[in-house]
């Protein structure tokens, strides 16, 4: 995720030929969501069976190679690739950690854990701005890219084989252990991973046209910048704070917590809809706060339900963000084009009450099929 905003700013630079700065932005993101979404569930079942630990390894190195090739390349073309290749680690990142997490932490801190690793992809959309503002000049874009480039590296030092998949790999003849019976069945995950994508169509379109938006309501750049802080801040604080509370819920329940943040987070997309610079304000908050700020809360239910398959499932899920990621902005666009700004909005608030009622089905296929024991 730390690319695509250094990507935006590549576009720009007349070192780098060929297109628009925002047309190349546009491909080059609609590609790396959409080889997201279409790599996802494979990458699920592939996580299950290298496990986490060297799934998370291929995805940092996988990584680093897209960076490098953005931060070498001299024309437009080159910057779409690597970026829509940037794609396939990032499948893989989602259900590695997801994975990880099921496995490592005890449950009664799951909650935290799930919220803390979610509130990492706002936090890196924070930390690309800070790099752009210090490397944002004409000649030093690439000295940006190379920073993330040593993130990547880093994190490379971080990755630790779990304990379990250790012990696995020590003695492969060892029996594995009795998976409890998916909950649901089919049909819940078909409800999760349709609420997955419709959720994210309202959510992508946020940081795509917020500010284009908030100029619309007479804000000036400054202004927009802050409100979008702020909506990042609290969509931060709402991903650890809504999964840490959930974790002490049933597993239906806190699923349905889910399905509640999206109603609320519909009268924020609603609010972006009026003409009023301090209802914008207001909207941009609670859109980011409660429409985008459930993804820790929605893993860690999928987990739950999914338990011992975690990886294979929220890489299905997971691939549903990603196909809203492709959507969202799209349908946005010729909204916008076709009906004006409120009615692009008033799409978006569709959106989200539809992810709502997918979820809640959700919720009644795990109501009536009962609850699973987590140890």
């Amino acid at each position: 995720m730390e690319g695509l905003d250094a990507v935006s700013v590549v576009g720009t630079r007349p070192d780098v030929r060929g297109g628009s700065g925002r047309a190349i932005s546009g491909v080059a993101v609609a590609g790396y969501y959409l080889v997201s979404a279409v790599v996802s569930p494979l990458g699920g079942r592939l996580v299950g069976r290298l496990g986490p630990g060297l799934a998370m390894r291929l995805a940092c190195g996988g990584a680093s190679l897209g960076l490098v090739g953005i931060a070498v390349a001299s024309d437009a073309h080159t910057i779409v690739i690597a970026l829509t290749l940037l794609g396939l680690p990032n499948a893989l990142v989602q259900p590695a950690a997801n994975q990880v997490l099921s496995d490592t932490v005890p449950v009664r801190r799951q909650g935290v854990a799930f919220g803390l690793v979610q509130s990492a992809i706002p936090s890196a959309t924070l930390l690309s701005g800070v790099l752009l503002a210090v490397f944002g000049s004409q000649d030093s874009w690439r000295a940006a890219v190379w920073s993330v480039v040593a993130l990547t590296l880093a994190a490379q030092l971080l990755i630790r084989l779990p304990a379990k998949s250790a012990r696995m790999a020590s003695d492969p003849s060892a029996p594995l252990p009795s998976l409890p019976a998916p909950v649901g069945g089919a049909p819940l995950m078909v409800g999760l991973v349709v609420g997955a994508v419709l959720a994210s169509v309202a959510a992508t379109s946020l940081p795509s046209f917020v500010a284009s938006t908030g100029a619309a309501r007479g804000l000036t750049p400054a202004q927009v910048a802050v409100v979008q802080v702020v909506g990042s801040l609290a969509c931060i604080g709402l991903r650890v704070l809504a999964a840490w509370r959930g974790s002490l819920l049933p597993g239906a329940r806190m699923l349905g917590g889910v399905a509640g943040m999206l109603l609320v987070g519909t009268a924020g997309y609603a609010l972006l809809a009026t003409s009023s610079a301090v209802v914008f304000g207001v909207g941009v908050v609670v859109a980011y706060a409660f429409g985008w700020g459930w993804n820790g809360l929605f893993n860690l239910s999928v987990s739950r339900a999914r338990a011992g398959r975690v990886s294979g499932a929220t890489g299905l899920t997971q691939g549903g963000v990603f196909l809203g990621g492709v959507v969202g902005p799209l349908l946005f666009a010729w909204v916008l084009d076709t009906h004006g700004l409120g009615a692009a909005w008033l799409v978006v608030a569709g959106g989200a009450i539809a992810a709502s009622l997918s979820i809640v089905y959700a919720v009644r296929r795990w109501a009536g099929a009962g609850e699973v024991e987590v140890r």
